[in-house]
């Protein structure tokens, strides 16, 4: 009698024990199962976005590469104020201008200028540096335009940047002497 109940208590000990890891196993499982879900949200809300930006700059492509047009535009325009010749034409051109641009900002095109402001290699590209009074790192010229489409640049103004000679003499000058 004695044997059977150890037998018994053994068995119930081995079915505890295995419940047990049925247990530690479902728990791990359901971890498992609510990180992969974790994961697949994350993943449905990064692609979801991702597509959204897609469709957003789908033509900022296509926007870039007319802006050397609406350069092209600028300059003629420019040429057409210095003489008085070619009124009608520059009439003309100025309106062709006019209406690309209107419909380039429309798509979400804005034109910034960064005559004055400090140099921002994000927003700007610095062709040369100039002699100038004005302090160090200041766009001094704005030898190209830049440009945002929505809120990203997508084309970067090219500009001169202001070089204090004076300081830099003074500063060589200085430690030459220590």
């Amino acid at each position: 009698m004695h044997e059977e109940k150890r037998k018994r208590k053994s068995k119930t000990a081995r079915l505890e024990e295995q419940l047990e890891a049925a247990r530690a196993d479902l728990k791990d499982y359901h971890e498992r199962y609510m990180r992969a879900l974790a994961d697949l949200e994350n993943f449905k809300k990064r692609t979801a976005k991702e597509r959204q930006e897609y469709v957003q700059y789908a033509t900022a492509n296509l926007i870039r590469s007319f802006l050397c047009v609406l350069d092209n535009f600028e300059r003629a325009i420019e040429c057409g104020r210095i003489t008085s010749e070619f009124e009608p034409f520059y009439k003309g051109v100025k309106m062709i201008y006019d209406e690309f641009k209107k419909i380039l900002e429309g798509e979400g095109l804005k034109q910034f200028s960064a005559l004055g402001e400090e140099f921002n290699p994000e927003k700007h590209e610095a062709v040369v540096a100039l002699e100038s009074d004005d302090p160090p790192n200041m766009i001094v010229d704005e030898l190209q335009k830049g440009y945002v489409f929505k809120d990203r640049i997508i084309r970067p103004a090219k500009v001169a940047v202001s070089k204090n000679r004076k300081k830099e003499v003074e500063e060589d000058a200085q430690s030459n002497r220590d």
